[in-house]
C-alpha cells in the first residue's frame, strides 16, 4: 500500500556548520488498489444505472379468429410510400385527405355508422410515425366518445399493404393528377 522511509540524513556529504540538516520523511503511496476500486465502482454504476426507460406503445392483439364483417361498416385508411393519406368507406374509391383532417373524418364516420371498423394499411416505405399518429387519433376519439357512451370501444385493425392496394392508390393518383392539370409530383397529392 504505502511506505514511509524514516531513515535519517545520510552521513555522506555532511556539511560542517552550525545548521543541522532537516530530517525529511519520504512517503511513497501505492495507487494500484485505489485505481482498482475506482474502476470497480465505475463498472458497477454503469451496469446498474438506467439511462432512460424504454418507450413502447402497447397494442393488444386479439387471438386470430375470423369474424364476418359487413363491407358497409369498414373504413379503410391507407398511407402510401409518400406518406399521403387515403380514406375510403367500403367499396368507394379512396380519397386523399390531409392528416390534420383525419380526426374529423373518423368522428363523422363513427357517428354515421354504428359498429364501425377502421382498417389501417401502411406501405412498407411509409414512415412509422404516421401509423402512431393514426392510432393516437383513434385513442383520442375513443376517449371523447366514452364521455357520452361509456360502453363505446373503437374497433380498428392493421392489415398488410398488398399489390392490390398499390394498384388502387396508383389509379387514384392518376385520376387526381388528371383533375389537377397533369401534376406529376405525387407528394403534393394529399399531405406529405
Amino acid at each position: 500500500m504505502g511506505s514511509v522511509d524514516l531513515a535519517g540524513p545520510s552521513s555522506k556529504g555532511k556539511k560542517k556548520g552550525l545548521r543541522r540538516p532537516k530530517r525529511r520523511i519520504n512517503i511513497r503511496l501505492d495507487m494500484t488498489p485505489m485505481v482498482d476500486i475506482a474502476f470497480l465502482l465505475l463498472i458497477f454504476y454503469m451496469v446498474s444505472t438506467i439511462f432512460s426507460e424504454p418507450q413502447a406503445m402497447e397494442i393488444n392483439l386479439p387471438p386470430e379468429t375470423k369474424v364476418p364483417v359487413k363491407e358497409s361498416k369498414v373504413l379503410t385508411v391507407r398511407v402510401d410510400e409518400y406518406n399521403n393519406l387515403y380514406v375510403n368507406m367500403s367499396q368507394e374509391d379512396p380519397v386523399p385527405i390531409p392528416f390534420d383532417s383525419l380526426t374529423a373524418r373518423l368522428i363523422d364516420e363513427n357517428q354515421k355508422t354504428a359498429d364501425l371498423i377502421t382498417l389501417i394499411k401502411l406501405n412498407k416505405l411509409a414512415k412509422y410515425s404516421k401509423m402512431v399518429d393514426i392510432i393516437d387519433d383513434i385513442e383520442v376519439i375513443e376517449a371523447r366518445f366514452k364521455e357520452t357512451k361509456p360502453s363505446f370501444s373503437y374497433r380498428f385493425s392493421m392489415a398488410p399493404w398488398t399489390n392490390g392496394d398499390q394498384k388502387i392508390i396508383e389509379r387514384v393518383r392518376a385520376a387526381y393528377q388528371g383533375l389537377q392539370g397533369g401534376q406529376t409530383n405525387t407528394e403534393e397529392v394529399g399531405t406529405p
